[in-house]
């Protein structure tokens, strides 16, 4: 059995944890919390628009409760039902607000809305895609097409006429160096509120980016001369005309070798050689002079 000593620190236990739940339950704060903004009962062939989607509210209540508040659980409905058409100001109340049991809304930001209500409108426009990036150097972009190239767009009526293009979502291009398609959604509008169809095929088509660029005194190689001989001043072109693809006329003069044979030539002396080129890079040499170069060959 127990007895009276141990009995009442049980009793001191629960009092004190009584006492420590009524007062948490009781202790209230505050906690800030952004909720959007819903407009409600808007007539047939209308749309209702308002100038801020989200306030940002200050809620009071419980502490306990506020800990598992989610902004879901806030609510502003406001009906437009008698709104007139054009804009009208409408101030935001407290009392506005739905919320939980044991809580209230002290503050608004902002506590008022600018509400818009416009007639319904349809029309086709042209949908224009928007491209961020570079594409991978050596290539540049031949055409991008779309299908569908227009789409119908539905909103408020002096949103829609004063729109003749739509853009697509963002495609980016960066470091694409093949042709590829894919599907993108269109780009959202205030005041549209259905544009159909909502997704457009696009075809992104590349080409090479070809360049010509001029080098100036190009050494040449003199090849397969015989050991006990050597070239006494480097020959070299005064002139070569180069046409590419960008990337690769940059590395040009490393992977390419201009060379002349002299495998012919068995002693001293000033000879003519015809110059020709080796290299893996895929370019076009459009000029090359001179075509011919003199060599001073000495005895080692």
């Amino acid at each position: 059995m127990l007895n009276n000593k141990t009995l009442l620190k049980i009793v001191s236990v629960l009092i004190a944890l009584g006492m420590w739940l009524v007062v948490v339950a009781g202790h209230e704060e505050m906690k800030e919390m952004t909720v959007p903004v819903k407009l409600i009962n808007v007539p047939k062939d209308y749309i209702a628009m308002s100038d801020y989607t989200n306030v940002t509210i200050t809620i009071k209540g419980a502490a306990r409760l506020l800990q598992g508040l989610e902004n879901s659980d806030v609510l502003l409905n406001i009906d437009v039902a008698s709104f007139p058409e054009g804009h009208s100001i409408r101030k935001i109340l407290p009392a506005d607000f739905k919320t939980p049991l044991r809580m209230e809304v002290v503050d608004v930001k902002p506590n008022s809305l600018i509400v818009t209500i416009d007639k319904l409108a349809s029309k086709e426009v042209r949908v224009l895609p928007s491209v961020i990036g570079d594409v991978d150097s050596g290539y540049e972009v031949e055409n991008i097409t779309l299908k569908p190239n227009t789409a119908v767009i539905t909103g408020a009526s002096s949103v829609v006429s004063h729109l003749e293009n739509i853009s697509t979502m963002q495609i980016n291009l960066s470091d694409r160096s093949e042709n590829f398609a894919l599907n993108v959604s269109m780009k959202e509008y205030d005041g549209i509120t259905k544009i159909e169809p909502d997704m457009v095929e696009v075809r992104v088509k590349l080409k090479e980016k070809l360049v010509e660029q001029d080098f100036n005194n190009v050494p040449v190689e003199c090849m397969n001369l015989k050991s006990n001989l050597h070239v006494v001043n480097t020959p070299s072109l005064d002139f070569v005309k180069v046409r590419g693809r960008e990337d690769v006329i940059d590395t040009f003069l490393d992977k390419v070798t201009f060379v002349t044979d002299c495998s012919h030539i068995n002693s001293a002396g000033t000879y003519t050689g015809s110059v020709a080129y080796k290299t893996n890079l895929i370019v076009d040499i459009l000029e090359l002079t001179p075509q011919k170069i003199n060599l001073e060959i000495k005895e080692r």
